[in-house]
């Protein structure tokens, strides 16, 4: 008799969780058919779409019978469908989900852009996925337009930025060579004028004649500091042994100068950028003692190769390279994709050797184009200003989160590739891991650099990302030189 009673308890106990199971399918199919989002569930091995609400069919103009004979990747032009499968890998093997931008295209063929979200859910006793799909065609446009907008303006302030640097310097060195020097001169002469008479003074003439023809050295010194003139007067070659003819005339120790005559076909801006190399590097090499010797060597093979040695020996042996300069120098080298050597030799001797692909010399860094993907405006704003000031010609794509890179990944032909990706690990929507899982399941971007930089500094996390095949984890800095070193380390993984 208990077992009977027992029996019947569990049987009506059964009972109502099939009627409370019914209940909930119905009031899920309820609320799925009356949504004003488009929805659609889709089994996520055979891709066919399951069940569609009344909204999708609204907005897509297909009946219900004609969606149920789809698979999702009818929904979509051609180029979209690798993304889609990418998308389907993706949520097997994570419990999550996700919204990205896609495009769709209705029965007429027409295209449209939406905002869809992807989540994972067993329907029919079989793993599916829900997709809500919200049309944006026309809110994207719109922000497509303040994006190129807000781009465009980066590129002209950098480009701004830089030209007016060369701009100041050619001022400075107008006023200096056209004001004073030629006033320097003058007084020089009239006080030539006064010896040839005759007044008695004359060895306090003679010590004012001595100090004028040093200030007008000076100042003649600094101007082609500022700006290396003669590139608008003379030849590159004739321009550097102007250069050195000034070192020499007020220095004690030789220099000794080959520059090959074809390094007068270069471009202006590589001409500029080698000549203040070599000054950088000679003014370092000025602080050191028991200097005898200079040679510079600056020739083009498949490469332009400059070499300077010299013999003198740092006051600072605690220095790990030679001169506070070396950083000045890298920066310019990197904007060309060259390389930068520094070797000790024996007897104190100090070389450094630079080569540069002769495919950039004419070139700048907008070869090297990077992705990088950072949703905090402020870090945004610190991080360009870094690019700015570092690499201030490389080729920057800039997007507020890992969606809107996985978006992208269909429109990239093998020539548009990126030669570096940066992403920001703490991230709505997609974080830095998920965004690196994705891309890895595209083999065009497995060869492709990826970093993480973020204000994250969890082991955990870190291990996470490498075993995601990141290449690299960077802490943000905070202080802009912190965030420019970090540009740095960055731009290493590529040069």
């Amino acid at each position: 008799m208990t077992n009977h009673i027992k029996s019947t308890a569990e049987f009506a106990k059964l009972n109502r969780l099939e009627s409370d199971l019914i209940q909930s399918q119905n009031n899920f199919i309820r609320l799925f058919n009356s949504s004003i989002v488009p929805q659609w569930i889709y089994a996520a091995n055979s891709l066919k779409i399951l069940i569609i609400n009344e909204a999708a069919i609204r907005q897509y103009g297909y009946t219900a019978e004609e969606f149920l004979q789809m698979t999702i990747l009818q929904m979509v032009p051609a180029d979209e469908a690798k993304k889609i499968n990418l998308f389907n890998e993706f949520l097997k093997t994570a419990d999550t989900h996700f919204t990205v931008i896609d495009f769709h295209l209705k029965k007429n063929r027409d295209s449209i852009a939406v905002e869809t979200t992807y989540i994972n859910l067993r329907y029919g006793n079989q793993a599916c996925v829900l997709v809500s799909s919200l049309d944006i065609t026309d809110k994207i446009k719109h922000e497509e337009k303040i994006s190129l907008a807000k781009l465009i303006r980066q590129r002209k302030i950098t480009r701004n930025a830089i030209n007016g640097q060369e701009s100041e310097r050619d001022h400075i060195w107008r006023e200096l060579h056209e004001n004073i020097i030629q006033q320097l001169a003058a007084s020089k002469m009239y006080l030539g004028m006064y010896r040839s008479n005759g007044n008695i003074k004359l060895d306090y003439l003679n010590k004012a004649e001595t100090i004028m023809l040093s200030v007008i050295n000076e100042t003649r010194s600094l101007a082609n500091s500022l700006i290396p003139a003669t590139l608008k007067i003379i030849n590159f070659s004739s321009s550097l042994k102007n250069l050195i003819d000034i070192y020499r005339s007020s220095h004690s120790f030789d220099i000794i100068l080959s520059c090959e005559e074809s390094l007068n076909d270069l471009g202006e801006e590589m001409q500029i950028s080698l000549y203040r190399i070599i000054q950088e590097q000679t003014n370092d090499i000025l602080n050191k003692v028991n200097l005898k010797q200079v040679t510079i060597k600056l020739w083009i093979t498949e490469q332009i190769q400059l070499l300077i040695e010299d013999d003198g020996m740092d006051l600072d042996t605690s220095n790990s390279y030679p001169g506070a300069g070396i950083a000045n120098i890298r920066n310019r080298v990197a904007l060309y994709n060259g390389s930068v050597r520094i070797n000790s030799l024996a007897g104190h001797k100090t070389s450094l050797l630079i080569s540069i692909p002769i495919e950039n010399q004419d070139k700048n860094k907008e070869q090297l184009k990077i992705i990088l993907v950072e949703d905090d405006p402020d870090d945004m704003e610190l991080i360009l200003r870094a690019f700015a000031l570092v690499a201030p010609n490389c080729e920057l794509t800039c997007l507020t989160d890992g969606r809107m890179l996985v978006d992208l990944l269909p429109t990239f032909n093998t020539a548009d590739l990126p030669s570096l990706i940066v992403l920001d690990y703490n991230m709505p929507l997609l974080n830095g891991l998920e965004t690196l899982r994705i891309l890895e399941l595209d083999p065009r971007f497995n060869k492709i650099p990826k970093i993480i930089y973020s204000s994250s500094d969890q082991n955990n996390i870190k291990s996470l990302c490498f075993t995601a095949n990141a290449k690299g984890y960077i802490t943000k800095g905070i202080t802009m030189e912190e965030i420019k070193d970090n540009i740095q380390e960055i731009l290493s993984f590529v040069l």
